[in-house]
Order: C-alpha cells, then sequence, then structure tokens
C-alpha cells in the first residue's frame, strides 16, 4: 500500500491546482478513494447486525484470498505505474 500512497502523493502534487475545476477534480478523487470506508461506515449504522454479518464474510473471504490479491493488484499497479513512467520518458 505504501508504493500507492507515494504514487498518488506523486500525482497530486504534480496536479496544477491553480482553477477551481482543478481543486473539484482533486476533492471528487479523494472521496472517491475513500467511498468504500464511507460506504461500510453508513452501512453498519443503518443496520448493524447485518452488516456485522456481511462484513464478517467480507473479511473472512479476504482472509482466504489475502496473498492473491496482493500479488494481483501489485501487478497491476507495477505494470501501470511502469507503462507510465516508459510513457512520459518516450514523449
Amino acid at each position: 500500500p505504501w508504493a500507492l500512497v507515494g504514487a498518488g502523493a506523486a500525482t497530486a502534487v504534480d496536479a496544477d491546482l491553480s482553477t477551481s475545476t482543478d481543486w473539484l477534480a482533486l476533492t471528487g478523487y479523494c472521496l472517491l478513494a475513500t467511498l468504500s470506508l464511507i460506504v461500510m461506515e453508513m452501512y453498519a449504522l443503518r443496520a448493524p447486525a447485518a452488516a456485522d454479518a456481511r462484513l464478517n464474510a467480507l473479511r473472512s473471504w479476504l482472509e482466504q484470498h489475502q496473498e492473491r490479491l496482493i500479488v494481483t493488484l501489485s501487478l497491476l499497479a507495477g505494470l501501470w505505474l511502469t507503462a507510465r513512467s516508459v510513457y512520459e520518458l518516450v514523449a
């Protein structure tokens, strides 16, 4: 996760935030990045018993597939960052 945080921070630092549209886009990105946490919190507030059962099932599934998910997501992020870097070197 730290590599992804670094990539996101580098992108945000490179952003030209001179217009309100740029600030709105950055704010939208931050909200989208935290949307899953917001949804889980709202679900837990509205239906605690159902949320407990479903979130425990999700936790169990993630624990069973953790290694495969880490490898797959890291591979995809690495390929994307590599392709982006190669493109910037060539362009």
